[in-house]
């Protein structure tokens, strides 16, 4: 049973784990470049009831640029595009041969979809709400049959919430940030793929210049075929494209370390673990990054 490296994962592995996070957003005139790196392994895919199917396993590298920039004080705009190259490192033979052309036991890398978020910041006390919008998609063509699919093809927009809140005066050093999105995703054969994603982190300042956090997400799908289904059909396309229908929901879990390298410079190392769920891979992720903050002329954008 198969299911690509989609978008939400390897982007959950993008995000700076310690930074405060996507409700803060940055000041007018200001912004951040990052590049990030980091390797996915798919171990397995959880079934239908929860229970863990070793095999047909795969592994992703990306490189991913960002930018993020305040147009005000309260309105930020975000980019940012991926680089990903999979490849399929089961012993089984691949299903959906011969239009399975990419689970050949060697690396295939393309861009893969565009990202594009608007947040804008409602209130920052007691704590910081920031409502944002987003839309992905693809720039070009790319494979979306095989374990080694970089990702599902799919134009994707969601809306949601980030919030956050420093813990002070109670935990001086302290600060928890969260969110949930609800994404509308491109339906294939008709079957509907909307999902909602929920997160939530835990952070502290060891130093003012090193942070460390805990984090937890979950995913649920409003459609999508179970494999029972799937493997049941009599329908050859929906056989064929089993990878982008599958109703997926999982739970991972996570760890991260921040630093402040020098003025304007830091960096990001993360751990995610994907612990449970239905229709979802099982394994675990590593990422880094560095970002560069900077600030341009104000004049710029003054009437």
């Amino acid at each position: 049973m198969r299911l690509p490296l989609f978008a939400t994962v390897v982007a959950w592995l993008l995000s700076p784990v310690l930074a405060m996070g996507q409700a803060f957003v940055p000041s007018k005139g200001n912004g951040s470049v990052s590049v990030d790196v980091g390797t996915i392994r798919a171990a397995g895919h959880f079934l239908d009831d929860g229970s863990k199917l070793p095999g047909y396993g795969s592994r992703a590298n990306h490189v991913t640029f960002s930018l993020d920039y305040g147009l005000t004080d309260r309105l930020a705009l975000g980019f940012s595009l991926p680089y990903i190259k999979a490849k399929y490192t089961g012993k089984e033979e691949p299903l959906n041969l011969p239009d399975n052309t990419i689970d050949d036991g060697l690396y295939h890398g393309s861009i893969q979809d565009i990202h594009l978020e608007a947040r804008y910041n409602i209130f920052d006390r007691p704590f910081v709400a920031t409502p944002f919008v987003a839309f992905s998609t693809p720039i070009h063509d790319y494979p979306t049959i095989g374990e080694a699919a970089i990702g599902p093809q799919l134009n994707q927009f969601t809306a949601g919430v980030y919030v956050g809140r420093l813990l002070n005066p109670f935990l001086s050093r302290a600060f928890v940030q969260g969110g949930y999105a609800y994404t509308a995703v491109e339906e294939i054969l008709d079957v509907p793929l909307n999902r909602s994603n929920a997160d939530i982190s835990f952070g502290y300042f060891l130093t003012p210049r090193l942070s460390t956090s805990v984090l937890w997400r979950r995913q649920w799908t409003h459609g999508g075929l179970g494999y029972a289904d799937i493997y049941s059909t009599t329908s050859s396309d929906v056989f064929l494209q089993q990878d982008r229908l599958t109703n997926q929901d999982f739970q991972h879990i996570g760890i991260g370390v921040g630093m402040e390298l020098r003025e304007s410079w830091s960096a990001h190392f993360s751990f995610l673990k994907m612990v449970s769920g239905r229709g979802a891979h099982y394994g675990e992720g590593f990422s880094g990054g560095i970002s560069w903050s900077f600030s341009t002329s104000p004049s710029l954008f003054q009437q």
